[in-house]
């Protein structure tokens, strides 16, 4: 037994070191300034802690800051071009006045203060140290929830994890960017708020509490649409949890807690649903731009109003949805990625959907119908208050959070973390998602490196324009990257199909989850090919 327990917690602490190292590959894939609004996002990041020398400066107006020149301009020597490699001209030393940043509190400073304690004169040393930060933070977050939450409540983290992650999520944890941190409060928050409700230990539930509102104010304190995603996870867990006694009402303060922290963090930020009242995101993107995500239509010079305008949002918004999967560029919206990334991950994704739907309750199906009314309504209120079609301001980022949330709801309920799913179905599941991202990240590797389309081919050490200061060739970061997560997939597949399991070879019990809606129990017929193995699908 206890050769056993050693053997699974030196498995979670493999598969998280490879986790960090696969997501760490991603935090140096791309430049300085290759996340989108980087330039507003890294000055509000050296400027978070007040005026320091060498870092902030009053700038020419009141409402401007001195930073360095890299900050603001780095970006623009390859954003939009991605034939244009991310060699660019400019030093660390150089200064500029600019407005471009978190001055006047549009966004929520928890993200920008935190990341301020790296900012440093070398700027491209801070700025990995700052990707690397927010890729161990999640690791640390992710695994730390699994490793308290109850066998049968891991699936849902576990595979919101996975699929809907690549290639936008891996790309944006290991960043700069505040998106990073709404990502993890989409995924954790309501699981973590949910296992604190039904922990069968004191300690379990302290833990998971503090999990719980730690990463409810990261998300909150890094986006103001995020804070709203964050008190609606909070919501969800008590619904899911709720019961008729005087325990759950008094349990039921944290998530009353979160939900108040997530309405402070939107009411004191300047922002609305993800849109600063600055001009951040303002570019917008259509079928003529070198950034536009695949299958945009270009807009009419001036967008229809009215119903016309709302109909033909509603018909297009699925284009929002999946463009996690790969519809969209990464970056500034200007690296894509292979066709086969965006066609296999919406296909798994609407597969793990449809297979989360096999187990439903009342109370399951309301969070899931809130939460698509949610990612309905909040992008359909945004472009239709300005007149714009889907492609335009709003960006898949900024409904990924509240994506996570609908995926891991949806798999809520099953007895097992594998949900029923069998080895074979998850072995295929997992290496195309492995090589999904291997595709993403040598594409955005390449756009950065030489610039796409200048037939560099496979090798990303052949046409070097721009790398970082540093000893290892981009090959290897590469490989090892590819490498590292997939073996991080690998061991989340032994996680879930530990020796002598067999899923789907029977139908057991599942966990008593209120308001379940069983299926109905097999008939001879069907019993009769379960038994001789003729199929083995059945969801346990």
């Amino acid at each position: 037994m206890e050769s056993s327990r050693t053997k699974r917690i030196l498995l979670a602490v493999v598969t998280a070191l490879v986790a960090f190292v696969g997501l760490g590959a991603w935090a140096i894939a791309s430049p300085v300034g290759a996340a989108p609004d980087d330039d507003f996002h890294l000055a509000s990041i050296w400027c978070s802690l007040g005026d320091r020398e060498g870092l902030c400066a009053p700038g020419d107006e009141a409402n401007e800051r001195t930073v360095a020149e890299r900050l603001i301009e780095s970006s623009r020597c390859f954003a939009s071009h991605p034939e244009e490699s991310a060699q660019c001209p400019l030093d660390d030393e150089t200064t500029i006045s600019t407005d471009r940043g978190n001055f006047d509190g549009n966004y929520p400073p928890v993200f920008y203060s935190v990341m301020g304690v790296f900012a440093g004169p070398d700027i491209a040393v801070s700025t990995i140290v700052m990707r690397l930060f927010n890729a161990a933070i999640f690791v640390g977050a992710v695994s730390a929830v699994l490793a308290l939450l109850r066998p049968g409540q891991r699936g849902p983290l576990i595979w919101a994890s996975i699929v809907p992650m690549v290639p936008l999520g891996v790309f944006l944890i290991p960043s700069v960017n505040p998106s990073s941190w709404a990502v993890l409060a989409g995924l954790t928050v309501w699981l973590a708020t949910y296992g604190y409700f039904t922990a069968e230990s004191r300690g379990r539930r302290i833990a998971l509490g503090a999990i719980a509102a730690v990463t409810a104010v990261m998300g909150a304190g890094a986006r103001g649409d995020s804070a709203v995603f964050v008190a609606f996870a909070a919501f969800a867990a008590a619904l899911l949890a709720f019961e008729r006694d005087r325990r759950w009402v008094k349990l039921a303060l944290l998530p009353l807690g979160i939900a108040i922290i997530g309405a402070v963090f939107f009411f004191l930020a300047g922002q609305s649903t993800g849109i600063a009242t600055v001009g951040v995101t303002g570019q917008a993107a259509t079928a003529g731009d070198a950034t536009a995500p695949v299958g945009a239509v270009e807009a009419a010079p001036e967008a229809a109003g009215g119903l016309g305008l709302l109909l033909s949002n509603l018909m297009d918004l699925p284009f929002l949805w999946t463009g996690g999967a790969g519809t969209w560029g990464l970056g500034w919206l200007d690296t894509p990625v292979p066709v086969f990334v965006w066609v296999m991950m919406i296909g798994l994704l609407i597969a793990l959907l449809f297979w989360g739907l096999r187990i439903m309750t009342p109370r399951k199906g309301i969070v899931l119908l809130l939460a698509l009314f949610a990612m309905t309504a909040v992008p359909l209120y945004i472009l239709q208050g300005k007149g714009l079609r889907v492609g335009e301001w709003v960006q898949p980022r900024y409904l990924l959070p509240l994506l996570l949330i609908f995926v891991g709801v949806a798999l809520f309920g099953f007895a097992k973390d594998h949900l029923g799913i069998t080895r074979l179905q998850a072995g295929i599941v997992f290496a195309v998602v492995a090589l999904a991202n291997a595709l993403s990240l040598h594409n955005n590797m390449r756009r950065y490196i030489s610039g796409l389309g200048d037939g560099s081919g496979f090798n990303l050490n052949a046409g070097i324009e721009w790398w970082w200061a540093m000893p290892v060739s981009p090959m290897v970061v590469w490989f090892v990257g590819s490498a590292a997560f997939a073996l991080a997939l690998l061991g989340l597949f032994l996680h879930l199909y530990p020796k002598g399991e067999r899923p789907g070879a029977v139908l057991e019990e599942r966990a008593p989850v209120p308001g379940l809606i069983r299926p109905a129990e097999p008939s001879a017929a069907e019993q009769f090919i379960v038994l001789t193995g003729t199929a083995s699908t059945r969801p346990s």
